[in-house]
């Protein structure tokens, strides 16, 4: 588990990049090392060259030093003196054992020699050596070849040591760094540990916990994030609950009175008369029930984001002249004055079965919640790129404490006589939803003993 986990990838990965930056670092490092000692080498060969030219004299055919040998090399003092005449030949010899006939010497002396030449080279006992040979003349001519060395050994030990302090100096940094990768990791992921247990204690029944972590990096915005997905979550089961709740109440009250009407009425023999009251009763909550039944399927395909808009140009003015004869009809029937406003030719792009059920729902409920000699009233006008339609009754009106409330399902102000009149407390649940669905907005204003307004605005079609 821990070979796959993100802390363990996150060190693997922090100590590569350590690793080829300390390796980049100690090859520059020691190639900046080795260039400097090879430098000193050869200013110090060149150095001890120039003073012994000056003091060295042809005696015949061999060579000597007029100042007794005595020359200053500075801080590294040469190991080989070798001096050749122009026909290539050895005539002065100084320092420990080489071969003076060694080809890659020989090769030396004989190339162009105008600024001097530096070579490396093994001579006896498998040392290596830094030679550097120059020509020594005298009044314009060419006596011979001078060649100076100094042995790479002390160069290469120092060289070798470097290495090793490199290599186990950056062995050690990796383990060391692996070590503080892994407890900053750890501290670094406390924080996800902490969302990964508080996530794993949160179960459908209780989603009431949180993610304690208050810091202001990503993890805290990402804890914040999950706690306020948690509480759109328990909001969202809390609303479930309630619904499925609500939903069986609403069910069980006609589905009780269907049981009682009919065990009743088959307890024994009754009246014709009896039996019509108790079908027409038992025909009126099967009525509740198949409507109550609809609205919930409509807002179950609404909740499951699955219900499809058959997209039209729809005519506000025409939808509502046809809603109105229906409702002058029920208007008549209860004794209500029904007028029609302004109706301005708008039009809409949405589903016109819909837009029916909207409106229809909004007028129903200002019919069953006026009184007799009340009156209503419907007009649709044009306020910039927006279509309102206002309904208005004047009617018993809506407590200030309960607008807030009134479009959550099966929300009711008066619930026993919103059940009397036959409401479900879905209806304006369902315009809400239409109304957001089709990219508006529903609003209402109201007084107690003096009416409601609901007004209904959707964007104006870009086809008309």
């Amino acid at each position: 588990m821990f070979f796959r986990s993100i802390k363990f990838r996150l060190t693997i990965w922090y100590l590569v990049v350590l690793g080829v930056l300390l390796l980049i670092f100690a090859t520059i490092a020691y190639l900046m090392l080795s260039n400097s000692l090879y430098q000193s080498i050869d200013d110090s060969l060149k150095l001890g060259a120039a003073n012994m030219g000056n003091f060295l004299e042809m005696e015949g055919s061999g060579a000597d030093f007029d100042n007794d040998g005595q020359f200053d090399f500075g801080e590294q003092p040469l190991e080989l003196m070798l001096f050749y005449d122009t026909g290539g030949n050895l005539v002065l010899e100084q320092g420990w054992g080489v071969n003076a006939d060694n080809p890659q010497i020989i090769a030396l002396i004989t190339q162009d020699l105008s600024d001097g030449s530096l070579y490396t080279t093994e001579v006896l006992n498998g040392r290596e050596m830094r030679l550097y040979a120059v020509p020594i003349e005298d009044e314009l001519a060419i006596n011979g070849v001078l060649v100076v060395g100094r042995s790479t050994a002390e160069v290469k030990d120092v060289l070798e040591n470097f290495g090793y302090i490199l290599l186990f100096t950056s062995l050690a940094m990796i383990v060391l760094a692996g070590g503080c990768g892994l407890f900053l990791a750890n501290r670094a992921f406390k924080p996800v540990e902490k969302i990964s247990r508080t996530a794993r204690e949160i179960e459908e029944t209780d989603l009431s916990k949180r993610i304690d972590v208050h810091s202001e990096d990503e993890l805290g915005r990402l804890a914040s994030t999950l706690n306020q997905m948690i509480s759109r979550l328990e909001r969202a089961f809390g609303r479930q609950r309630q619904f499925t709740a609500d939903a069986s109440h609403e069910l069980r009250t006609p589905l009780a009175i269907i049981q009682a009407e009919s065990t009743l009425s088959l307890r024994k023999e009754r009246k014709e008369s009896d039996y019509r009251k108790s079908l027409e009763l038992i025909s009126r909550e099967t009525a509740h029930m198949a409507t109550l039944i609809d609205k919930l399927l409509f807002l179950a395909r609404a909740d499951s984001g699955k219900e499809q808009l058959n997209l039209e140009v729809v005519n506000l003015k025409s939808l509502i002249t046809d809603l109105a004869s229906e409702i002058e009809v029920l208007c008549r029937d209860k004794g209500l004055k029904f007028k029609i406003g302004p109706l301005e030719n708008l039009d809409v792009e949405g589903d016109k079965v819909e837009l029916r059920q909207l409106f229809s729902n909004l007028l129903d409920n200002a019919v069953r919640y006026t009184p007799r000699g009340g009156t209503i009233s419907v007009s649709v006008e044009r306020q910039k790129d927006t279509a309102v339609i206002v309904i208005t009754d004047s009617g018993i009106g809506i407590p200030e404490e309960h607008i807030g409330h009134i479009f959550e399902r099966f929300y009711r102000v008066d619930k026993a006589r919103s059940r009397a009149d036959g409401g479900t407390g879905l209806g304006l649940s369902i315009c809400q939803h239409i109304t957001k669905k089709h990219g508006g907005r529903i609003e209402v204003e109201s007084q107690v003993g003096k009416g409601s307004t609901f007004s209904v605005s959707l964007p104006l079609s870009q086809k008309s």
